[in-house]
């Protein structure tokens, strides 16, 4: 059994290992990566030429409707941007998040959905309530300094 574990190993030894050349695979695939280079730029240029005879084999008519087209795709999407803007504006005083924040969101009913967990979470609306008009007198008749103030709101409203 020794024996024909060297032989195993004699007849490894004796069969040279082909090195690879990673520097010429490298060579060899950056020149095929050259022609597919060059065959995308030929074909881009066809296109772009195929494209300039179709504009103009159109008809003036055919290039009104297509000017159209792009106008009032253009019209509907400022709409749609003003009227998300405008309820962000809306939903923004009447829940007092901040309007910038509502910008991010999508639609109105996102926009919504984000205000009354910002407002959840953050008591937005709450803080002016608490203080509205109040103000805060110690026992000696004169009036809290800042800090106090807020310690006071602070030990209130995080309870």
């Amino acid at each position: 059994m020794a024996e024909e574990t060297k032989t195993e190993a004699q007849k490894a030894e004796e069969t040279p290992q082909a090195e690879t050349d990673w520097q010429a695979k490298y060579e060899e695939m950056r020149g095929h990566m050259r022609d597919w280079e060059k065959k995308a730029k030929a074909n881009q240029s066809a296109a772009e030429e195929l494209e300039k005879l179709k504009a103009e084999q159109m008809t003036e008519q055919e290039r009104e409707k297509a000017r159209a087209d792009a106008a009032e795709a253009e019209l509907a999407a400022l709409k749609a941007e003003k009227e998300r803007t405008d309820a962000a504006h809306r939903i923004a005083s009447e829940t007092g998040v901040p309007l910038d924040l509502l910008l991010y969101c999508t639609d109105e009913e996102s926009m919504t959905d984000f205000a009354k967990k910002y407002a959840s979470e953050t008591h937005v609306g709450a803080a002016p309530s608490a203080l509205s008009g109040k103000r805060i007198v110690r026992g000696n008749d004169k009036p809290a300094g800042d800090g106090e103030v807020f310690a006071e709101f602070a030990s209130q409203f995080f309870k």
